[in-house]
C-alpha cells in the first residue's frame, strides 16, 4: 500500500485488530485504529504503534458499538482528522453471550455490535468522506445461519450465543454482497479459525494465530477488481446463498434502514 493512505481499523485493540494495526503501521500513511477503551487506556498501544519503522501516523478513536450514538462520534472524530478513508476494515465484533442481550438501543447486543454497528459506520463514512475500499470480517460460521426476519433478534426462539454470532455474520455478509451489487468496491473476509478469547468464548477448540488471519485480511484489502466477493482466507468462494439472493438483500435493506435512520444525519 502506498504512504498516502488513510486507513480505519476498527477492533484495533486486541486479537486480529491488534495483529493487523502492527501489520498496517509500518506501511506508513494516516492509520485510524478504534476499540472501546477510553483512550487514555491505550497509551502503551499507541507508542508501540508509533514507534514502529515506517510508521507516520496513527490516532485512536475510542467508540463503545453497544451504542450506536458513540458510532456516530467515531464518524465525527475520523471526519475531524482526514478528509477520505481509503481502505475501511470493519474488523470490531464480540462473541455471541450465554444469555440474550439487549442494547440501550434495544437491540440483541450481538447483532448490533457485529453488524448493526459498522453497518452504521460504512453507511455515515460513505455519506459524509470520499470512502474508497471496505473490507468486512466475516466468519465461516454464517454457512449455519439463517436470517429470520420475523425474529432477526432472537426474541422468539431458544438463545444459542453462538447462532446468534452466525446470524450476525450472515447479515454482515449480506449487506457486503449488496454494496457489491450496487458496484461498491466491498468484500468480506472470513480470515481463518483464530486463537482469540472471542473464539473460547463459544467454541472449546483452537486456532491458528492472530497473526496469520491479520495476514489474510490485509492481503484481501490489497486486492481490486472483487466487488461483492466473499473470501475464505485468501481465496474466493461463495458465500452462504441467502447472501447472493436479491430478496434477502432488500428485505435486509428494509429492516436495517428503519433500525439505523434516527443515526443517518
Amino acid at each position: 500500500m502506498a504512504s498516502t493512505l488513510t486507513t480505519v481499523l476498527t477492533g484495533a485493540t486486541a486479537g486480529i485488530g491488534l495483529a493487523a494495526a502492527r501489520m498496517l503501521a509500518p506501511r506508513g500513511g494516516r492509520l485510524i485504529v478504534h476499540g472501546p477503551c477510553p483512550a487514555d487506556r491505550v497509551d502503551a498501544l499507541l507508542a508501540e504503534l508509533r514507534a514502529l519503522p515506517g510508521a507516520e501516523s496513527v490516532e485512536y478513536v475510542p467508540a463503545d458499538f453497544t451504542g450506536l450514538r458513540e458510532v456516530n462520534g467515531l464518524v465525527d472524530r475520523i471526519t475531524q482528522l482526514t478528509e477520505r478513508v481509503d481502505l475501511l476494515i470493519n474488523n470490531a465484533a464480540c462473541a455471541g453471550p450465554p444469555r440474550r442481550e439487549v442494547t440501550g438501543d434495544g437491540h440483541e447486543l450481538t447483532l448490533q455490535v457485529n453488524y448493526l454497528a459498522p453497518a452504521l459506520l460504512t453507511e455515515r463514512l460513505r455519506r459524509t468522506l470520499a470512502l474508497r475500499r471496505i473490507v468486512n470480517v466475516g466468519s465461516a460460521t454464517h454457512y449455519s445461519a439463517e436470517l429470520d426476519f420475523d425474529d432477526l433478534e432472537c426474541e422468539r426462539h431458544q438463545w444459542d450465543g453462538a447462532d446468534a454470532y452466525a446470524r450476525s455474520k450472515l447479515a454482515l455478509t449480506t449487506y457486503t454482497c449488496a454494496l457489491g451489487a450496487r458496484d461498491l468496491d466491498a468484500v468480506s473476509v472470513h480470515p481463518g479459525i483464530v486463537e482469540t478469547d472471542l473464539l473460547h468464548a463459544m467454541f472449546p477448540i483452537s486456532g491458528a494465530s492472530p497473526e496469520s488471519a491479520a495476514a489474510n485480511i490485509l492481503e484481501v484489502a490489497g486486492r481490486r477488481g472483487d466487488a461483492g466477493s466473499y473470501y475464505d482466507e485468501q481465496r474466493p468462494v461463495a458465500p452462504h446463498p441467502a447472501a447472493t439472493d436479491a430478496a434477502t438483500q432488500r428485505r435486509l435493506a428494509e429492516m436495517t434502514g428503519e433500525w439505523l435512520r434516527p443515526f443517518l444525519r
